[in-house]
Order: C-alpha cells, then structure tokens, then sequence
C-alpha cells in the first residue's frame, strides 16, 4: 500500500495565532492550496481511499480533494489535531499571559507530554489516539495495492512522522509540515514503512501559490 498524507490548507487561526478548536475555517489561499493539490492528485495519482479528521479544516480540504478524485472522505477522529479544551479560540499570547505557570510544561519536549489541557488531551493522550488512527489504516489495506490519502493535522503528522522514522515517542515530536504538503510512505506486506517523499509542497510552487 501507499499512503499520502496531507496538512489542511491555511486557516484564519493560522494567520491570527490563536488557540484552534475544531470550527476553525480555510482562509481562501488554504481552499486555493486545497484545489491545486485536488488537481495534482486527479492528474498524477489513483487514489483509492480517503480518510480525514472531522475538524472544520481537515474536512473541507478533504472534501475539495474528494471532488477530484471522486471519493467522499471517511471521517477518522484519530486524525485530528490535538484537543486543547476550553483553550480553544483564544488568541495564544491571551493565553500566554493568563497562564505563565504552564509556559515551561509546554516549551520542554519531555514535559510537554504531560500537560493536561482543560477540558482536553494530553500529549500521552494524543499520541496514542493518532498511533490506533495509523494502526487501524494500515491493518485495513495491508498488503493491497491501495493508494491511500489521509488528511490531517501538523501535530497529528508529526506524531505519524516520529512512528515512520522509529524515532522516540516520549517526547513531543518535532517535524514540521506545510500546508497542503504531501507526504508519501511505501507500506510493505510486513507492515514495514518507507518515506519515499516528505513534506513536498513542489506542486504548490509550480501552480504559483504560496507556501505556507
């Protein structure tokens, strides 16, 4: 099986720096950078299965990208970004400034972990909620000649990202990812995982739109 995963187009509370919840909307670049990457897929790959986050931004890029490639997208909770709780929508040095007891939790890798969001996850809580939504994609095409899309989010990809490269899971990871990049794994019938392609936003910039 293949795999291409892909980040959601841009989102107002990328450009606001605020706290995302799960309603957080495309700007009109992050629907641009969706249809050129709906386009790209249409032209260049045969997908066969969509899987997406149910928040607002992973849902609308999928469905941009399921018009293309004629495919509704299969909602997987696994996939969403990290849920911060009541936090969510509020501008982050709001936040900053109303809870400067937690700022060292979060700016430590090892530490960061532990944190509790009110009325939301943890990072222990997150990581093992993205891992099963790996877990359970993978064991559904295992073996097949599947060219699977999943669209999700920065936190949840870089967590897929330390799972690839066996890199430690007991701390928060580090790859960062583009909006609307894709990356592309080769999952052999052992289950065993090869990036043949990381964070490529290239199909971006040959269309003109901006990376961001």
């Amino acid at each position: 099986m293949r795999l291409l995963l892909i980040r959601h187009g841009q989102t107002t509370g990328n450009l606001s720096n605020h706290l995302q919840g799960d309603d957080d909307p495309l700007t009109d670049l992050g629907r641009r950078q969706a249809e050129v990457t709906a386009a790209h897929l249409a032209a260049h790959e045969k997908v066969t299965h969509l899987y997406a986050s149910p928040l607002a931004r992973a849902f609308e890029t999928a469905s941009i990208i399921g018009r293309a490639i004629r495919h509704e997208p299969n909602l997987l909770p696994g996939l969403a970004e990290l849920n911060i709780g009541v936090a969510a929508g509020t501008p982050f040095a709001t936040w900053a400034a109303d809870n400067p007891h937690h700022l060292p939790s979060l700016e430590d890798p090892v530490t960061r972990m532990d944190f509790l969001w009110e009325g939301g996850e943890s990072g222990h809580i997150f990581r093992d909620r993205v891992f099963s939504a790996w877990e359970h994609i993978v064991a559904e095409h295992l073996g097949s000649d599947d060219v699977v899309t999943a669209v999700s989010h920065g936190g949840a990809l870089a967590w897929i990202a330390a799972r690839v490269q066996r890199l430690p899971t007991d701390t928060w990871p580090r790859d960062i990812f583009d909006n609307l990049s894709i990356s592309e794994i080769d999952i052999d019938k052992q289950g065993d995982p090869t990036v043949i392609e990381w964070n490529s936003t290239t199909h971006l910039g040959d269309a003109g739109v901006e990376v961001t």
